[in-house]
């Protein structure tokens, strides 16, 4: 679901400029823009903070086993709750249920995979399917009957949940899924294979779950400069309030959990999946590496992609992150239970743990002696892309007290 959107958007980017392009022969166009654009690229040291995963990049070596086949999946649902309106408003009613509590609860219930459907007791769902297709009953009886089906449905997958203790039936209604009570759900299912550290210190939220999502790394949790989440809002790919509802932000959250997090549940508890990246997929977003004339470069643009700089950039970055794919992977897992870094005064200048390798730096502040410091810090901490560099935490040595 989530790969087939991106897709989709790289399919509809590279239509768009051939429109434009089309008309200028692909080798006129190498010729010409080879000495207007600037292409550089970066092979970083630390090459899991550049990680990128969807679940159609890889092959799960050791998929889960289903309870059940689901032949009733969240467009019927949307189909039977919403009539024919679902069809003319698809995208907006799409975009409210997967930011919904119920929405964000169903996925979860088919991420988990294992739980059966609850269905009421001596409850018939064939007699009801028979009922609604029957086509002497009035518009309005069928009306009904769709929305009762729904109802049911829905029910069926909220009571596995309530049962296994991730959510409660009074926290659950038609309202917006919040960071809050995004990050409540997920921390009643991970914490016990993923505690909390403790030390984010966020101006507007103490309540534990909350300051986990932050320190685990999940997504649609990002923190401003001041130290606000605003966890009332909806998740989101940028800091501060939502200004709008993002699906994305929702739909980038379960292949954290499922290929980053032990995402697949057991009978004895979360595991990790086994994945293998597929032939052909890169690990990265080529824009995080790759720049044209300083700005991220555009992969589908016809003018950029067919220059020789940007096929050698390509094929060195390509080369480079899929022959680390199982280290970044790994890497990127062991960050995740990692505690964060979130006062440099506290977590570092004043930390016991980094006291000997902080004392031998300012005695000759070597480049050996930083790099013992740096190393130490990135094995302790879940660094940011930001802080995760020897000129930074060189710099927190020298400035911070």
């Amino acid at each position: 679901m989530y790969g087939k959107k991106l897709l989709k958007a790289a399919l509809a980017s590279t239509i768009c400029m051939s429109t434009f392009i089309s008309m200028v022969p692909v080798t006129d166009i190498a010729k010409a823009e080879a000495s207007s654009y600037r292409i550089t690229y970066q092979l970083p040291p630390n090459p899991e903070k550049y990680l990128f995963l969807n679940v159609e990049m890889v092959d799960i070596l050791n998929p889960q086993t289903p309870a059940q086949i689901l032949n009733y999946v969240q467009g019927d649902y949307l189909l039977d709750r919403e009539g024919d309106t679902y069809h003319k408003l698809f995208i907006d009613n799409n975009l409210k249920f997967q930011s919904s509590k119920k929405g964000f609860l169903w996925n979860i219930f088919t991420f988990i995979g294992v739980f059966p459907l609850h269905f009421p007791t001596n409850f018939n769902l064939d007699d009801l399917n028979k009922r609604i297709a029957d086509p002497s009953i009035s518009w309005e009886e069928r009306r009904e009957l769709q929305q009762k089906r729904a109802e049911i449905h829905m029910n069926a997958r909220l009571q596995p949940l309530v049962d296994a203790g991730y959510v409660k039936w009074e926290e659950i209604d038609d309202g917006i899924a919040t960071k809050e009570f995004v990050a409540t759900v997920l921390y009643r299912m991970f914490s016990q294979v993923r505690p909390y550290h403790g030390g984010i210190d966020l101006k507007d939220s103490e309540d534990t779950a909350v300051r986990w999502a932050v320190e685990v790394g999940l997504q649609g949790f990002v923190v401003d400069k001041e130290g606000f989440l605003y966890p009332q809002s909806p998740l989101s790919k940028d800091p501060g309030p939502a200004k709008f509802l993002e699906e994305e932000a929702y739909d980038r959250l379960f292949p954290f959990l499922m290929l980053i997090m032990p995402g697949k549940k057991t009978q004895t508890g979360w595991e990790y999946y086994q994945i293998k990246l597929k032939p052909g997929m890169v690990p990265v977003r080529i824009p995080d590496v790759i720049q044209m004339n300083g700005e991220p470069v555009n992969p589908y643009s016809d003018a950029v992609r067919y220059t020789p700089a940007y096929q050698q950039a390509r094929k060195k970055v390509d080369a480079y992150f899929i022959s680390r794919f199982a280290q970044m992977l790994d890497q990127a897992r062991k960050d995740a239970r990692k505690p964060r870094a979130w006062d440099w005064s506290r977590d570092l200048i004043h930390h016991p743990k980094f006291a000997k390798e902080i004392a031998a730096y300012r005695k000759n502040k070597s480049s050996k002696n930083l790099n013992a410091v740096y190393q130490a810090v990135r094995a302790h901490y879940n660094l940011s892309l930001r802080q995760d560099s020897a000129a930074n935490i060189k710099s927190v040595l020298d400035n911070v007290k």
